[in-house]
C-alpha cells in the first residue's frame, strides 16, 4: 500500500470538510493504541531537547481554563501533563496559539518538564516557526532564548530547559512512528499510520514549484483571460439555447480557478477553470464539477465513469479542440455542454449553431499545460504565505505597517485570479495573481491592487503603477527558478517597502 494514496485519504474528503479534525482524531487514536507510536513521540521530544519520559495516556481536545483547546494532551504514568500537540495543515494560528497552551503547561506540569509540539506540513515549517516565536516574544511571561534546528525539527526553550516549544512535520513524526511500529511488530498500528500518512501527504499538496522564464511572459496570462472569457461566452450561448440557466446562481471559484454555477439539464453544475483538476488529473483547464449528491444523476447519464474525485466533488474534464479560431473552440465547448444537458434531460432542445460576429478572432491554440497549472497553484500558496508573513513581521516590528483587521481573508475576483485582501500602510489592497495586469503591463503574476481613489497617493509611491479596469496595480517581481524560501523574502520585503512609502505620504498630525 502506498502512503501517497490511501483509502482513508480518499474517503475523508467525502465525509467532511473538517479534515484537520479528522487527522487529529486519527493521530490520537494511533497514539492511544500503540506503545511504539508513543515511544516515537517521546523520541522526537528528546531529539528536540525535552526528555519527558514515557507517555502513558493521550487525550483529545481537552478544554483549558481560558477556553483554549489543544488538539492532543499527553500524560505520564503519574497523570502529569507532559506534552500538548497542536496539529496544523494550512489554517492560520488562533489567538490562543501558542501562548495559552504554554501557559496551560506551565500551570499543570508541576515540577516536571513539559513541551508544546506543533505539527505542520513540511512546506510550512520555515514560515510558521518565526510566527510562533514572535508570538511568544510578545508575552512577558515566556522567554524562550534557547533555539535549535535539526532537519524538520525546530526547538525553543526557557533557559532552564523545563518548558519547550517544538515544531516538526507530519511526515517526520509519522515516518518515525511507522518505523517504531514496524520494529515492534505492531502490524495494525503500522497499517493505521500508513493510512494517516496518505491523508497528510494529500494535505501537503500545492507546494511551491519554481517558476520558469516562459511562465513569466504575458502569453500564459492572456490564455487564462481568454479561457475565462470562454466560460462566460459558453454559458451565455447555453442559456440562449434554452437548456441552461444561471438564475440565483453565482460565479464562484473552485480549485483556485474561475467558474460559474449553471443549471445544465436540471443539474446544478460548476463550469470553469479548475487549476487542481488541470494540474493533477487532466491536461485541460476547463472542467465540470458536481456536488456528491448528484452522483445518481451522473450514473444515470452514464458519465460517472469519466469523473475524477477532487476535494469531495465529482469533476469531469472538458477537452478543447486544436483550433486557431475562437468561435471553433466556443462551438466545441457549447456542444459538449449540450451533450451533458441531453444526457441529464433528453427533452432539452438541440444546440444552436449561431455564432455572433464578435466571436471571430484568433484563439491561443498553445495552452500553457499541466506544469504551468502546478506552478500557478504554487504561486497561490506563495500569496497566502506572503500575506501571513507580512502581517506577522509587521506585528513583530511593532510598527503595524501591514494588517488584515476587518478584511475578508480570501477573495477571488471575477476572472482576474487568486488573492487576499491586506491593509498596508493603512491602505486597503489586494495581493494576488492578477492575469489582467500580468498580460498587459509586466511579466509577473503577482500584483498589489488598489482602488481608484488611492491613485494620488500611489503616484508618489511607485513609478511602476499601472491602471487596469479602473484599479491601480503595482507589480511585485518574482525571481524565476527560485524556491519558496528564496521567493518569499523578496516579496515580503517589497510589500514592506511599498507600505512604508505609503505611510510616508500620509499627512502628519499637528502636534
Amino acid at each position: 500500500m502506498s502512503s501517497e494514496a490511501t483509502l482513508f485519504a480518499h474517503i475523508t474528503q467525502w465525509l467532511t470538510n473538517r479534515i484537520e479534525d479528522v487527522a487529529v482524531e486519527a493521530l490520537g487514536y494511533i497514539l492511544s493504541q500503540s506503545p511504539a507510536a508513543r515511544r516515537a513521540l517521546t523520541d522526537v521530544l528528546k531529539v528536540g531537547g525535552m526528555d519527558v519520559g514515557p507517555i502513558d495516556r493521550i487525550e483529545t481536545q481537552e478544554i483549558g481554563d481560558e477556553g483554549e483547546i489543544p488538539d492532543l494532551s499527553g500524560y505520564d504514568a503519574e497523570d502529569t501533563k507532559r506534552v500538548l500537540i497542536e496539529a496544523k495543515f494550512w489554517a492560520e494560528l488562533t489567538k490562543n496559539q501558542p501562548n495559552q497552551y504554554l501557559q496551560q503547561l506551565q500551570e499543570e506540569r508541576g515540577s516536571k518538564s513539559a513541551a508544546l509540539l506543533v505539527l505542520a506540513p513540511r512546506a510550512r515549517l520555515r514560515l510558521l516557526w518565526p510566527e510562533l516565536h514572535r508570538r511568544v516574544k510578545k508575552e512577558a511571561e515566556f522567554v524562550l532564548p534557547v533555539t535549535s534546528e535539526t532537519g524538520d525539527l525546530r526547538s525553543a526553550s526557557t533557559e532552564d530547559g523545563e518548558l519547550r516549544l517544538l515544531m516538526t512535520s507530519w511526515a517526520s513524526l509519522l515516518g518515525r512512528m511507522e518505523r517504531q511500529a514496524d520494529a515492534a511488530g505492531e502490524t495494525a498500528a503500522k497499517a493505521d499510520i500508513k493510512q494517516l500518512r496518505g491523508l497528510t501527504n494529500r494535505m501537503d499538496g500545492d507546494a511551491y514549484l519554481p517558476l520558469q522564464q516562459e511562465d513569466l511572459k504575458s502569453e500564459p496570462a492572456k490564455y487564462m483571460l481568454d479561457a475565462a472569457q470562454l466560460i462566460d461566452d459558453a454559458t451565455d450561448r447555453a442559456k440562449r439555447n434554452g437548456w441552461a440557466n444561471t438564475e440565483g446562481l453565482k460565479a464562484t471559484p473552485q480549485g483556485r480557478g474561475y467558474g460559474r454555477f449553471v443549471d445544465i439539464g436540471g443539474v446544478e453544475t460548476w463550469f470553469g477553470i479548475h487549476l487542481r483538476g488541470w494540474a493533477h488529473h487532466g491536461d485541460t483547464p476547463l472542467w465540470l464539477s458536481y456536488h456528491r449528491n448528484y452522483h445518481v444523476h451522473l450514473q444515470r447519464a452514464e458519465v460517472a465513469k469519466d469523473c475524477f474525485e477532487i476535494e469531495g466533488r465529482f469533476c469531469i474534464p472538458i477537452q478543447m479542440p486544436d483550433a486557431e479560431e475562437y468561435h471553433d473552440v466556443l462551438n466545441s465547448v457549447v456542444n459538449t455542454l449540450g451533450r451533458f444537458a441531453k444526457r441529464f434531460d433528453p427533452s432539452v432542445p438541440d444546440a444552436s449553431e449561431r455564432v455572433d460576429s464578435h466571436f471571430f478572432r484568433p484563439w491561443h491554440s498553445k495552452e500553457p499545460g499541466q506544469d504551468f497549472a502546478r506552478r500557478i497553484l504554487g504561486v497561490a500558496r506563495l500569496v497566502d504565505e506572503a500575506a501571513r508573513c507580512a502581517v506577522s513581521r509587521a506585528e513583530g516590528d511593532g510598527i503595524r505597517w501591514a494588517n488584515s483587521d476587518g478584511l475578508k481573508k480570501i477573495i477571488n475576483p471575477r476572472r482576474e485570479g487568486y488573492g487576499r485582501f491586506i491593509r498596508i500602510g493603512g491602505v486597503k489592497a489586494w495581493l494576488g495573481i492578477h492575469y489582467g495586469a500580468w498580460a498587459r503591463h509586466r511579466n509577473t503574476p503577482l500584483w498589489l491592487i488598489f482602488d481608484s481613489h488611492e491613485r494620488p497617493r500611489l503616484v508618489k509611491v511607485a513609478a511602476s503603477t499601472h491602471e487596469v479596469d479602473w484599479r491601480h496595480c503595482i507589480p511585485i517581481d518574482l525571481p524565476a527558478t527560485a524556491e519558496l524560501d528564496e521567493a518569499l523574502d523578496p516579496v515580503v520585503d517589497r510589500i514592506q517597502e511599498i507600505a512604508e512609502s505609503i505611510q510616508a505620504t500620509r499627512p502628519k498630525r499637528p502636534v
